[in-house]
């Protein structure tokens, strides 16, 4: 709530902003932010009992009216849980207060945003590192149960820890290269470093999805390596510049690569953390595919409408096969596009594709711009949510949320500083 309150007083204080953003940007990206802010609003509506009565899944909640004495005629929501709606439409403040500001920054800005998340990162690291120093007893914000071996820094999800990393070192090897060797050096320094806090995680889905690092990082070296060959080229340096550059980003990422692997290999040879992150690929459950057959089912019956954001956890309950069911509670659906069937119905669905459509057609948008790498990190970062949503929750906290709120400001093209 306190987030949520201060994004509200920030976009209050910049007016001249919010206002800048829906006069000047897409209509389709204003669009889409407004139905996803509507989408939940509406669903809390009020309807009359003809209407909301004649909704797929409602015949459970006309039940509950009857054993409650209730008058069947009252007037009910579109969700079935309006409160968990509301409270799911009360996440989407902060992020959508960082795309609607974020526009209007200019590139000297967004670069520091980025660099900020960067810091952020390192400071979480630090925290995880103090964290695991005592078996995981002090440093936890959260209550849970932590396992001994995992890092969490400031989250209580190994797998949104992991891929909050994941982020960071695809944002770091997209940041404009250094001219000096000393920054060059810290640059990969600390994307080492969030590769190697990713595997302490121990998060499968997140070390996984270091392979679309590893590649936006091969394409990254490439670009500038072969920009330093072809000074002719209209966003390349000059020569002797960018042939010092693009040896010294090869020479030093393949030094610090090198000893990174060694170090890697050293830890899985004699039984360190990185050999226990990697063992956790030779136990694949079956829960979560359990968990995706019931929830289809779910989306069955509440298809076309859904039966509200934020409800998965009270509708499932009520359609769990009983041969799936153990001690474990499934709180989440743990495939977010199940889950947004579930709760949204065809809705749903259709806005996530608006989302992707949107994140697709302004990355390829920005190949010209001096700064596009960057938002070709914003748009592997995107990707990554995407990839990990379909076994998982990455956007199922607030934290996240405002991550990926940032990789979309990233992706705007440039524009001027406003005063």
């Amino acid at each position: 709530m306190a987030i949520q309150l201060v994004a509200l007083a920030i976009m209050a204080l910049n007016r001249q902003a919010v206002s800048q953003f829906f006069r000047e940007a897409p209509r389709a990206l204003v669009g889409i932010v407004l139905l996803s802010l509507a989408l939940p609003l509406l669903q809390i509506v009020p309807l009359p009992a003809a209407i909301w009565q004649a909704l797929p899944g409602r015949e459970l909640v006309s039940q509950t009216y009857d054993i409650a004495g209730i008058d069947g005629d009252s007037w009910f929501t579109w969700s079935v849980d309006p409160v968990r709606t509301l409270v799911a439409f009360c996440s989407t403040i902060a992020p959508a207060a960082i795309i609607v500001i974020g526009w209007s920054l200019s590139s000297p800005m967004r670069l520091r945003l980025a660099l900020t998340l960067i810091v952020a990162s390192l400071l979480a690291l630090l925290l995880g590192a103090y964290q695991l120093s005592t078996a995981n007893t002090s440093g936890i914000l959260q209550a849970i149960s932590p396992d001994t071996n995992v890092l969490y820094a400031t989250f209580s999800n190994r797998n949104s820890t992991g891929i909050f990393f994941v982020i960071a070192a695809i944002i770091v090897a997209a940041l404009p290269s250094a001219g000096r060797s000393g920054l060059l050096l810290a640059q990969i320094a600390a994307g080492s470093l969030m590769v190697i806090a990713t595997i302490l995680t121990q998060s499968r889905s997140s070390m996984a999805l270091l392979l679309v690092f590893l590649a936006f990082l091969t394409l990254r070296l490439g670009a500038h390596f072969w920009a330093a060959r072809a000074p002719a080229r209209k966003d390349a340096q000059t020569p002797k510049g960018a042939a010092q550059a693009s040896r010294k980003a090869v020479y030093l990422a393949a030094i610090l690569g090198l000893a990174m692997v060694c170090a890697i290999a050293a830890s899985l040879a004699f039984g360190g953390r990185a050999s226990s992150s990697v063992e956790r690929f030779a136990n694949l459950d079956t829960d979560r595919t359990e968990v995706w057959e019931d929830g289809i089912y779910v989306a069955q019956r509440y298809w076309p409408v859904g039966s509200g954001t934020g409800t998965f956890d009270e509708v499932f309950q009520i359609d769990e096969s009983l041969e799936y069911v153990s001690l474990a509670r499934a709180g989440r659906a743990h495939n977010d596009y199940v889950e947004i069937a579930i709760e949204s119905g065809l809705l749903g669905p259709l806005l996530v594709l608006a989302w992707f459509v949107w994140i697709g057609m302004a990355a390829t948008r920005r190949t010209g711009d001096s700064d596009r790498w960057l938002a070709f990190g914003a748009a592997a970062s995107l990707a990554c949510i995407a990839l990990q949503s379909g076994i998982d929750y990455p956007l199922r906290n607030e934290a996240m949320l405002c991550v990926a709120a940032i990789m979309i400001v990233l992706l705007f093209p440039p524009r001027r500083a406003v005063r």
